[in-house]
């Protein structure tokens, strides 16, 4: 078996017919070769060849460094020795000495202080000395005391006589202020006030006239005050426990009746006076009055209770409704002041019980709240003519009478 040999590539491509195929390059590089043919691979051996480079050991040496020791030394400093001295400052002694103070004894002296008894008095340095204002909240502030003034005979000696029932009272804080006549003497209608006074250590003022010195003569209205007047501390008042006992008492004792009377926001002092008085008159043992809305305790009201307010307990209260509740569990009944069409007539109340009256205001009457506290709600016999009600300090008189 006979093979054959195998021809070399290179040969092969010599002699081949076959067109070179075209290259894959890019046509910008393929541009070069145009028109000509491309040369073979063994003609591509035949460029030059590149220089070589110079081995490692045939470059040329960098420039050495000098040493050390032949650079250029730098510029020796100056020693400390020949730097230029400071200028000396001069000596604390060679300073200007500051300038002396004179000694105390060579100072003015200050004006020495009056003794004290050069001073004025100390009350009249405290009247001219301003007060300090008080910017507590208006609720927080203690009110200052009141000063009331009583005045008419009756009045005065009805209340004098109530101190000597008290036995306790302070006849320092009562001042007595009278008219005297013509003879500087107390006129014969004042005598009764006047030794009553005096037994009680009351302090007696005269006046010669109702002008200037006279406690009422700023007065708004003129006064019937029939020459005398009492000036009085800030009138007690009770609370609702000397009510209550008031209550429990009437029945134990089975004392049937009314025994007390509840004011609903009246706002007039003298129908408040007028009640007091018809109260004292048919044998009420207190009077409860709210704090708001309600004519308070002053000289105007005392007067015109004529004398009645020193008979019996004033207890004011800031609820009505909860004073009623306290009343009823003591074991009484309520009954109230009404023009309603529920409102009973006052013969239709029972008169076997113990019984505490209510009033209402004088145009408003009693208010939807204080009604529902209220056993009975009654009202009084008549309105048949061009009148249809009474005023509040009558219809209490009439009340008063009916449950007696």
């Amino acid at each position: 078996m006979v093979f054959k040999k195998r021809e070399s590539s290179s040969s092969k491509s010599k002699h081949s017919p076959k067109a070179e195929k075209p290259d894959k390059r890019s046509s910008s590089k393929s541009d070069r070769y145009a028109g000509t043919a491309r040369p073979q691979r063994d003609e591509r051996a035949e460029r030059p060849e590149r220089s070589t480079r110079p081995e490692r050991s045939t470059r040329p040496e960098r420039s050495t460094r000098p040493e050390r020791s032949s650079r250029p030394e730098r510029s020796s400093r100056p020693e400390r020795s020949t730097r230029p001295e400071r200028s000396s400052r001069p000596e604390r002694s060679s300073r200007p000495e500051r300038s002396t103070r004179p000694e105390r004894s060579s100072r003015p002296e200050r004006s020495t202080r009056p003794e004290r008894s050069e001073f004025r008095d100390s009350s009249q340095e405290r009247a001219q000395r301003p007060e300090k204002k008080d910017f507590a909240p208006a609720k927080f502030r203690k009110a200052p005391p009141k000063e009331l003034f009583i005045w008419g005979r009756r009045t005065v000696e009805a209340f004098l006589a109530n101190l000597h029932q008290a036995g306790n009272a302070d006849g320092s804080k009562y001042a007595l202020h009278i008219i005297v006549d013509k003879a500087h003497k107390a006129p014969s209608q004042l005598k009764p006030s006047v030794e009553s006074a005096q037994l009680l250590g009351i302090k007696i003022v005269p006046h010669d006239s109702a002008e200037e010195t006279w406690p009422l003569a700023d007065a708004s209205e003129d006064l019937n005050h029939q020459r005398v007047c009492l000036k009085i501390p800030e009138y007690p008042v009770q609370n609702i426990v000397e009510a209550i006992n008031v209550v429990k008492a009437a029945n134990e004792n089975a004392a049937h009746g009314c025994v007390g009377v509840v004011l609903d926001q009246v706002q007039d002092p003298r129908n408040f006076g007028a009640i007091i008085r018809s109260a004292a008159f048919f044998g009420l043992k207190f009077v409860i009055y709210a704090t708001d809305r309600q004519a308070d305790i002053s000289s105007l009201v005392l007067k015109t209770s004529a004398g009645g307010a020193f008979s019996l307990s004033l207890i004011p209260t800031v609820n009505i409704n909860r004073a009623l509740q306290q009343l009823k569990e003591a074991g009484c009944w309520v009954v109230g002041t009404a023009l309603t069409e529920t409102a009973v007539s006052l013969k239709e109340l029972p008169k076997d019980r113990t019984w505490v009256a209510v009033l209402g205001n004088e145009g408003k009457g009693l208010r939807p709240e204080i009604m529902k506290n209220c056993d009975y709600v009654a009202k009084v016999p008549g309105g048949q003519g061009t009148v249809d009600s009474l005023n509040v300090s009558v219809a209490a008189g009439v009340l008063f009478h009916s449950l007696t």
